[in-house]
């Protein structure tokens, strides 16, 4: 009985772990630039990329493994006149049911981030098109399209901003932007703060 117990709880614990484990590679370097002060840290939490598929396995069989012992018919007590012991919350149905919902969202969150992200709709009624300056950065560190959600998601906040292209398969974030409300070095300086390096940029008039 002992031997289950503790199989169960590896189960929920494996499967949490690698849940988060996904979304380690993009709150990885935003931690440990923003806690701790390292730049360039998403060099360090790039090959996580590489462990997503086998992450989401394992995390998914884990969640297999706890429901079927939630759910399984337990052996009746010899003794029928025994006292049912209260269950804990962390041995419940809907403990495990909480965990799945959370493998489940860290999974969208991890391969589909554009849901959980609102869009941010530009002010700027009219632009003097003299003004519009198109920035490319050629960006280190970027390992999956949660890295590219991050960079747009935080480039589009920025005043003056007019639209943001990142792809990280080409290591590089298209930006197009307003030069009297805002400048590159404004840009690269909110891109570094998530993590990433800029490794160089090319102005495009």
């Amino acid at each position: 009985m002992a031997i289950i117990k503790l199989n169960k709880k590896t189960s929920i614990g494996t499967a949490l772990f690698s849940a988060v484990s996904l979304k380690l590679c993009c709150w990885g370097p935003l931690l440990l630039t923003g806690v701790i002060g390292i730049s360039g840290s998403s060099v360090y939490f790039s090959w996580l990329a590489i462990l997503k598929p086998y992450l989401l396995t394992i995390a998914f069989l884990s969640l297999g493994f706890a429901f079927y012992q939630v759910y399984k018919k337990k052996k009746q007590d010899d003794c029928g006149f025994c006292e049912t012991k209260k269950m804990s919350f962390f041995k419940s149905k809907l403990y495990v049911w909480l965990v799945a919902v959370f493998v489940v969202t860290m999974t969208l969150v991890s391969y589909y981030p554009q849901l959980f992200h609102k869009t941010i709709n530009s002010d700027i009624v009219s632009v003097d098109k003299s003004n519009i300056q198109i920035l490319k950065l050629d960006i280190e560190g970027m390992v999956c399209t949660g890295c590219e959600e991050t960079i747009n998601h935080s480039v589009t906040k920025i005043e003056g901003v007019l639209q943001v292209n990142t792809s990280h398969n080409a290591g590089t974030s298209i930006i197009e932007f307003d030069t009297t409300r805002t400048d590159s070095e404004s840009i690269k300086e909110v891109i570094q703060s998530k993590g990433y390096v800029v490794k160089e940029n090319i102005n495009h008039e």
